[in-house]
């Protein structure tokens, strides 16, 4: 019995140290903040005109398995892949057979014709080659990540509406072999007015669920624009996961529970805080207090005669705050020179030239409404990017920003 505790214990130890390494090699994609950042910027000038948006968070049904072989490679034709990629492509994907064995037991090999091989590095890039022209079949605004489709127009009239584009989708479904799933599709109204309109879409002929909150690459959205739910999620997330290091990684050495908290649990924190940096003190303490415990946790340290502020500064850990304003001004680093793909030519406005004293990148500060706006990332951060040191903005890399 004592073996078997061993090996049970050991295993769970050996599981958080390869969770550690997966996350500390993704902690966090950067494509995500893309996606989300270049749709809210716009969301929160809209909100800030008290204008409405309706927005369709739409779910392919079963997304990879459907992607159907001889319409994927008439579009990879179409897209000038020919000629030995193509036919090497095409048997990459056809000729294939699965069986399902259930103790040992074989069933029949069935062919396999349709869908993008999973797994593979090639499998995803095939599936986002079938469904690139989905935008060009509709007029509303169209963001794609993977089998994530989210749609969105502004409503001025009534029958200005989302309807007409969520039909041409599920034509354009059914026209290339995909599904979506209504059921797992929702619906949300983003308004500032007392008196939005209001009416019923459908998808597929499904009505579609009208929702306050929808979760977007891992961001929960929400219809008044704020944070509050979202940092509920993951400080609820933070807590859960900094309990199972606590449990299993009580033993281990002090640099060890510090890499499994930073990979695994701040990392949770910092996931897209560029686009959701909280900035109401009680979302912000909500943050802080998770670190808090992660430092007690990390010094081994319960009493309550001990000081925690006391083991950040000896852990040399800087406040989450802090770091979530170097993630947006880096964010920003990256977007004024053109390195991420985010339009900023209808919101960013050079200052002139008398205005710029500390350095020649500054940036006329953007005039907001309402608080949400207010404290959305370009409007928060210009202001901290117009103090910054001109060899700052002038760096070459990332790191050299940073120092």
């Amino acid at each position: 019995m004592a073996t078997v505790n061993l090996i049970y214990v050991v295993f769970k130890y050996v599981l958080v140290l390869v969770l550690v390494d997966i996350a500390g090699r993704c902690k966090y994609n950067l494509s995500h903040i893309i996606n989300i950042g270049g749709d809210f910027s716009a969301r929160y000038t809209t909100w800030d005109n008290r204008q409405q948006v309706d927005l369709a968070v739409l779910d392919f049904s079963k997304a990879f398995d459907m992607v159907p072989h001889e319409r994927l490679l008439g579009k990879l034709h179409h897209y000038g892949i020919d000629g030995p990629i193509w036919h090497w492509i095409r048997d990459f994907l056809t000729a294939r057979t699965q069986c399902v064995v259930v103790d040992g037991e074989c069933s029949s090999c069935t062919e396999v014709d349709s869908g993008v091989p999973q797994g593979t590095v090639l499998g995803p890039v095939l599936f986002l080659l079938h469904i690139n022209d989905l935008p060009n079949c509709v007029s509303s605004q169209v963001r794609l990540f993977a089998d994530d489709c989210l749609v969105y127009r502004i409503i001025n009239l009534v029958q200005d509406q989302l309807q007409r584009d969520l039909d041409s989708l599920a034509d354009w479904a059914s026209c290339w072999g995909m599904s979506f799933n209504p059921s797992k599709c929702t619906i949300i109204t983003i308004s500032s007015s007392n008196s939005p309109l209001h009416k019923f879409y459908t998808l597929c002929g499904v009505v579609l669920q009208h929702v306050s909150e929808a979760r977007y690459l891992g961001v929960l959205l929400s219809d008044d624009l704020q944070w509050l739910k979202h940092v509920q999620h993951i400080t609820a997330k933070a807590n859960s996961t900094l309990g199972l290091l606590r449990r299993n990684l009580h033993h281990c050495p002090e640099k060890r529970r510090e890499l499994a908290y930073i990979s695994l649990v701040r990392s949770c924190l910092e996931y897209c805080a560029a686009v959701w940096d909280p900035h109401k003190i009680t979302d912000q303490l909500a943050l802080e207090s998770v670190q808090r415990r992660a430092a007690r946790f990390t010094k081994r340290d319960y009493s309550y005669q001990s000081g925690v502020s006391q083991m950040l500064q000896d852990l040399q850990w800087q406040p989450l705050k802090e770091m979530r304003c170097e993630i947006r001004l880096i964010l920003l680093f990256r977007i004024v020179p053109g390195k991420i793909a985010i339009p900023v030519d209808d919101i960013l406005t050079r200052a002139v030239a008398r205005t710029c004293s500390q350095h020649d990148y500054k940036f006329r500060h953007i005039s907001a409404n309402t608080q949400q706006y207010k404290n959305s990332f370009f409007v928060a951060t210009v202001p901290q990017w117009n103090t910054l040191p001109q060899s700052a903005v002038n760096a070459d890399t990332v790191s050299a920003f940073k120092t």
